[in-house]
């Protein structure tokens, strides 16, 4: 009846204005049927056809209305008090005293009535519970709320007391997860000259991948393509499950581990800059959205290439897609900080965060923000400070690289000698010293690192594409579309190559478009236009001395 006496939400001729409620509300449900979350927008989307589906009814009794006035008498209609000069309350020489107010009637006239709502059954109110319409949707929302609010005020969460069984589960996972990581860092440290060329699992994938990458703690891998997503047990070579990553609307473009060394989630970006969070994404049988929103919705660039990066520790979310900024989202309060400001009109194409692994180390690493453009310059923000003045240090500004997009950046976690890697689409690798911004390594070196970086590095002639680094081994692995991946160390020693076998019968590998390393294993993923995805290890054939 509201919507039918006021001038109606979806009329043209509406004359409510931008504050009103009923305005502010519908522009809400019309913002809520595009959600990226599938439950909220077909709840929206359900209230919306509901509304929309009133309309004629409205509209039909908006015109009967009209015509009811059209019919009825008129002011106009009537004489006017006016059309007599003896009604204005002129006195003319033989005329009695007239008031003004006495050509005024006592009574109220009212010109048209309007439509009949009561003769409607639809719109009467019910006057027996069982005459009660259906509820359009529903939402488990306000008891959760009363729920809540009733808690007491000095109860702790049961992840937070270290009485309960789920905190003492938690802490006996985290252990062992840290007493693992440890072992590993000390192993893998020492593993700077052996080869990596011992297949272990390979798939053909339906689609083509654009993302593949390690379960930290599982033997899975991930690999996500333009809708789905597949959970692969390269131990047992075979898949465990398979679902749909990202809405339809849109196709996927990038993929992360939200916490990585607890309990994992899944973080997946599509082309319509839309976030989705998954979590127990391993399990098929407790998998869930746990959150789906926009990371920005003013501006997306199809072209400019969708990238995601997680700081563990600080819970930021930082995402790429536009010019001249970086978006940032703080997971842990679902609010949205100020948008770095890039200060270039050069897109981003690569972006890492700081990690911090252990108490000890430096807190200002949480802080800082390594990202590499399309014309070869790095830039360190750091985000402790005002919006115009975060960028700290410059790399690559006056040397020959520059012009050619950054393909990969990376710093050690816990990086003690303050190295930064840059790998460039013209197939040149560099090493940049945090503290001088300068480089001391690769083809454009200004000073030697004693024995820490090469003289010169050349991973490839042309065409680098993808580049991984590992975080304690001191490898990486570089792959173009020359149909093979090569693997060097850190000091400039090539270990071995990964290419096709000659042959008629023999093995293919196919171009690389994503590279991942084992975060605490020796091991490498790789996924390639051809749709292969593959595992390498190290090999199990003795090698031969070298002098």
């Amino acid at each position: 009846k509201k919507l039918a006496m006021k001038s109606s939400l979806l009329s043209p001729q509406s004359r409510l204005t931008s504050g009103n409620k009923f305005v502010e509300t519908w522009k809400c449900l019309k913002g809520l049927e595009r959600d990226p979350h599938q439950d909220v927008r077909y709840l929206a989307a359900k209230v919306v056809f509901y509304i929309e589906k009133k309309i004629p009814k409205i509209n039909n009794s908006r015109k009967s209305s009209e015509t009811a006035i059209g019919s009825d008498s008129s002011p106009e209609s009537r004489s006017s008090p006016g059309s007599n000069i003896s009604n204005l309350g002129v006195m003319g020489p033989t005329s009695p005293i007239v008031y003004h107010y006495s050509q005024y009637s006592s009574k109220r006239t009212i010109f048209g009535k309007g439509p009949k709502f009561e003769d409607c059954e639809e719109e009467r109110p019910p006057t027996h519970p069982e005459e009660s319409p259906a509820l359009i949707v529903s939402t488990e929302f306000p008891d959760w709320c009363e729920a809540s609010f009733a808690k007491p005020l000095l109860s702790r969460d049961l992840e937070l007391d270290p009485n309960s069984e789920l905190f003492l589960r938690n802490q006996i996972r985290d252990r062992k997860h840290a007493e693992k990581k440890r072992k590993a860092r000390a192993e893998l440290e020492k593993r700077g000259h052996e080869r990596i060329e011992a297949q272990i699992f390979g798939i053909k994938h339906n689609s083509r991948p654009h993302r593949v990458n390690f379960h930290p703690f599982e033997p899975y891998i991930y690999v996500v393509d333009d809708t789905y997503c597949s959970i692969l047990d390269f131990g047992c070579s075979q898949t465990v499950h398979k679902f749909e990553c990202c809405d339809r609307r849109g196709t996927a473009r990038d993929a992360i581990l939200l916490n990585p060394h607890k309990k994992p989630f899944l973080c997946v970006v599509n082309n319509e800059a839309e976030v989705f969070i998954w979590r127990s994404f391993e399990d098929p049988q407790t998998i869930s959205l746990a959150s789906a929103f926009k990371a920005f919705a003013e501006g997306v660039n199809k072209k400019i290439p969708m990238i995601l990066n997680y700081g563990e520790f600080t819970s930021n979310l930082f995402v790429t897609g536009q010019l001249k900024r970086i978006v940032s989202w703080n997971l842990f309060k679902e609010t949205r900080y100020p948008d770095i400001q890039t200060m270039t009109e050069m897109p981003l194409t690569a972006m890492t965060v700081f990690d911090r692994t252990t108490p000890d180390a430096s807190e200002q690493q949480e802080n800082l923000l390594l990202a590499g453009f399309y014309d070869g310059v790095c830039k360190l923000f750091d985000l402790r400070n005002p919006t115009h003045s975060q960028i700290v240090q410059r790399f690559g500004e006056n040397v020959r690289s520059k012009s050619t997009a950054v393909v990969n950046v990376h710093i050690k976690p816990n990086n003690d000698n303050k190295i930064i890697y840059t790998a460039h689409s013209s197939g040149d690798m560099c090493f940049w010293d945090l503290r001088k911004s300068k480089c001391v390594g690769g083809k454009d070196r200004y000073q030697p690192l004693a024995h820490e970086a090469p003289k010169t590095l050349s991973v490839v002639s042309n065409n680098l594409k993808t580049v991984a680094f590992h975080n304690y081994a001191p490898v990486m692995a570089c792959g173009s579309h020359d149909q093979g991946i090569r693997i060097w160390n850190i000091w400039g020693d090539k270990l071995n190559d990964i290419k096709f076998h000659e042959g008629f019968m023999g093995q293919k590998v196919g171009p690389s478009i994503s590279l991942a390393f084992h975060p605490f294993d020796y091991k490498l993923v790789s996924a390639g236009l051809d749709n292969c995805v593959t595992v390498y290890g190290k090999s199990t054939q003795p090698q031969s001395l070298r002098y």
